[in-house]
């Protein structure tokens, strides 16, 4: 197609503002309570509610998706968006706010799905590893610039709503880059064509012991990556470390994941071998999560260990993840309710992450209230190491099967 750097990049920057509309409120969740008069207990719901539309619409929301088309699915997605935002910038109602956020929601629930069968539509071979690996960079992208520009936005106009405001336009002008510059062939949406080769049923996704067990695996990557991205700045802070300086080392997870991303995405699509990168990935993140209560005092290891925490399991981990899934698919249609079966285990895995380890860390927290957490993340990413070698002799079973 010609073109199809120019429409991914239209793809990559709605990704992007789809998951800074999901950030927006983290640094200043503290003064989003104070605005809508809740404690921080509901105000923390604000984050957990964008995940319950990914739980709940994920595997439905790519049966539609198959039906109306992914163009059309990804306006939907942004329409989605401008109207989320602009009724929780209307609104100083908490249960009103909290219907937006669902509505929110449902983009960030399809956007995965929608990206990674676009690029399976779009390019081949080796080309398919290096698109997976910048789109991926869209969650780190957007942590970077949410960390640090939601505090800015929010003091440099003394307005919370500002913040509403900005992705609603952003959303708005994404909406309109999707209808002028984004085309999927004919031959690969057919749109409510009903046909049997466009036609894929969840049942027969399912039968599929090796996208089985990586869902087990994402469940478990996601709790411990989001883990890192929303709890990173409370451990520091444990450490004595201030608000300020610690919202920046929990942002260079984020920044650190950008170009890990890419060249994640590059080796596995030169390498072919993405169930190794993961299988390494997760024996690095459980060295990782083992660590964090014994980071001493040190400004370097704080340092390290944030940029660590943004190399394995965003950059290497999910990258390959989101490489190997749509082969694992047995004909090509299925890949969208591949997809969309990976992505609910994801968001579940999101929904459950922060409140889990917040709970577990308590109230007043020194260095060795992160013990237990911790203890939990390094299990998680056992089980990942554990899911990506039975993954991998799945696969690898499934593809001598299918030649025969």
């Amino acid at each position: 197609m010609k073109n199809k750097w120019g429409m991914f990049f239209v793809l990559l920057i709605s990704a992007i503002t789809v998951s800074l509309s999901q950030l927006k409120i983290a640094p200043v969740l503290s003064d989003v309570a104070a605005m809508l008069n809740v404690d921080m207990t509901k105000a923390a719901i604000l984050m957990s509610l964008f995940t319950v539309a990914g739980i709940i619409l994920s595997i439905p929301g790519a049966a539609v998706m198959a039906k109306t088309g992914t163009k059309n699915m990804l306006l939907a997605l942004m329409a989605c968006l401008v109207v989320g935002n602009v009724m929780g910038a209307l609104s100083n109602s908490f249960a009103v706010v909290m219907l937006s956020r669902i509505i929110e929601g449902i983009s960030y629930a399809l956007i995965i799905t929608v990206g990674i069968d676009l690029i399976n539509t779009w390019f081949t071979g080796s080309a398919i590893g290096t698109a997976t690996g910048i789109f991926n960079t869209f969650a780190a992208a957007a942590n970077f610039i949410g960390m640090n520009a939601s505090v800015a936005i929010y003091k440099s106009t003394n307005n919370l709503k500002t913040l509403w405001w900005s992705i609603a336009i952003l959303a708005a002008v994404c909406f309109v880059l999707v209808l002028l510059v984004v085309r999927v062939p004919r031959t690969a949406d057919t749109v409510g064509s009903g046909t049997e080769n466009r036609d894929g049923t969840l049942g027969e996704a399912v039968k599929n012991p090796a996208l089985l067990v990586t869902c087990l695996s994402m469940l478990c990557l996601a709790f411990v990556l989001f883990g890192f991205i929303t709890c990173n700045a409370s451990l520091f802070q444990a450490y004595g470390i201030d608000q300020q300086a610690s919202a920046f080392y929990a942002s260079l997870n984020g920044l650190i994941g950008i170009p890990t991303c890419i060249i994640s995405g590059v080796v596995i699509g030169k390498s072919g071998k993405p169930f190794s990168v993961a299988i390494v990935g997760a024996v690095l993140c459980a060295v990782i999560c083992f660590f964090m209560p014994h980071l001493g005092s040190s400004p370097v290891a704080y340092i390290l260990y944030a940029l660590a925490t943004g190399i394995v399991p965003g950059g290497m981990i999910m990258t390959s993840m989101f490489i190997f899934t749509p082969q694992l698919a047995k004909r090509p249609q299925l890949i969208g309710l591949s997809m969309g079966l990976l992505n609910t285990l994801y968001y579940i895995g999101v929904f459950l992450s922060t409140p889990v380890i917040t709970a577990l860390v308590g109230d007043n927290a020194s260095p060795a209230n992160w013990t237990v957490p911790s203890l939990l993340m390094t299990a998680a990413s056992v089980v990942v190491l554990l899911c990506s070698v039975a993954g991998k002799g799945l696969a690898k079973k499934q593809r001598a099967s299918q030649s025969v």
